[in-house]
């Protein structure tokens, strides 16, 4: 048995109100678990972060109890912020293999939380979070270096060493640069989807 935090993935109801949720926990990279109809986390949605104590029996994992630590509160954001959060979910689901511990992965992503909300940060938050994971999971990174401005390249030199959130608010990441790095992870991404 432990106790870890955990992004909620993917929430899959199975049989007589059991549900099987997939799980990427600070300690432990990503989980399987079966939820119980009486031990269900109400309301949480994908993206939610939750703190819960976990059992294990063989290879069957059990979530025994949790509470809500971050829920994305889908009524203050727009289209856009609520976009955003699934769409970094989605990543994570796609291109962390499970177990694995991705400790960086999950710090990344809690300190995001908050920039979802602001127009201005969002977009290129997500993108950000696409981008570091693609590179640091070397799924195919598709790169033409002699068309990449300047400030890309740079980005993508220094994204694996520091936290997103100190690239998110640089003023010479403006629109152009931010279409670049959306255009690269759209190709990269596109042979997954």
């Amino acid at each position: 048995m432990f106790t870890t935090e955990a992004i909620v993935l993917k929430k899959i109801p199975i049989r007589d109100g059991e549900e099987l949720h997939e799980l990427f926990t600070k300690d432990f990279g990503k989980v399987r678990v079966w939820v119980k109809k009486r031990k269900q986390i109400a309301h949480v949605d994908h993206g939610s972060i939750i703190h819960g104590t976990i059992s294990t029996k063989g290879s069957k994992n059990t979530l025994e109890q949790s509470s809500i630590k971050h829920m994305i509160r889908t009524e203050e954001l727009d289209y856009l912020g609520i976009l955003c959060p699934l769409l970094c979910v989605q990543s994570i689901s796609i291109f962390c293999p499970m177990g694995g511990p991705y400790g960086q992965v999950y710090s990344d992503y809690m300190s995001l939380l908050p920039l979802f909300s602001s127009i201005e940060w969002v977009e290129k938050s997500k993108e950000l979070f696409v981008m570091k994971l693609l590179k640091s999971h070397g799924v195919g990174w598709k790169r033409e270096e002699s068309k990449e401005s300047i400030i890309f390249r740079k980005i993508y030199k220094n994204i694996g060493s520091y936290p997103i959130q100190a690239f998110v608010k640089l003023p010479q990441l403006d629109m152009e640069v931010l279409a670049e790095i959306r255009k690269v992870n759209q190709i990269c991404m596109s042979q997954y989807m």
